[in-house]
């Protein structure tokens, strides 16, 4: 019943106020936001198909957290500062096992549960720093595994092609993050951007 309400709006640009017999002029911008498959809604009958092509616009799909673990570091680093500013403390820093252990989860509440567990560790933080101990167990128990980094070398296999190898190893175990890849091979982050490009890794 409300989904055909909010039709005739958008299609008239007319709305009745409560407790009024009049309609009235509106001039909107109708934004929408779903963590559900709205075809799939469609198809099951629980969402109007005339109002689903209605509002369907410009569409922006934003995937899981799993699903970009790249940003989980910028995430982490934004929410650190911001509740360490709202709770008077140092900003502290989170070492890399810690931040390892938030990016090899899965994150199925994804942004907002990030975001409880980052004000968390802010809160119990002690000597500006957050180690791999202030991560909740349940997220470092539920952390996919790093992976082996180690690089099988067969015979004719060359330097290069090691190389790349160890690179391609170190990006899997870090769950793509390049700052601590290069910390891990002990390069600098434009040599390993520069590696990235050199053997078309991304």
């Amino acid at each position: 019943e409300m989904q055909a309400k909010l039709l005739r709006v958008l299609e008239s640009g007319e709305v009745v106020r409560v407790g009024s017999n009049e309609s009235k002029r509106v001039d909107v911008r109708f934004i929408s936001a779903t963590n559900h498959e709205m075809e799939e809604q469609v198809k099951t009958g629980r969402f109007r198909q005339d109002l689903y092509f209605r509002i369907r616009g410009l569409e922006i799909r934003l995937p899981p957290l799993r699903e970009r673990r790249d940003d989980i570091p910028l995430l982490v680093r934004h929410y650190v500062g911001h509740f360490a500013q709202q709770m008077k403390k140092t900003v502290p820093a989170v070492d890399d096992d810690a931040m390892l252990a938030l990016m090899r989860f899965d994150w199925p509440g994804n942004v907002r549960q990030l975001i409880n567990v980052v004000q968390n560790m802010v809160l119990v933080a002690e000597g500006g720093k957050i180690d791999i101990h202030l991560v909740p167990t349940e997220i470092r128990q539920g952390a996919q595994p790093a992976g082996e980094l180690g690089v099988e070398v067969p015979v004719g296999m060359s330097l290069e092609q090691i190389e790349k190898q160890a690179i391609r190893n170190a990006l899997r175990s870090n769950a793509g993050n390049r700052e601590l890849t290069a910390r891990m091979l002990g390069i600098g982050e434009r040599t390993l951007y520069r590696k990235l490009k050199e053997y078309g890794l991304k």
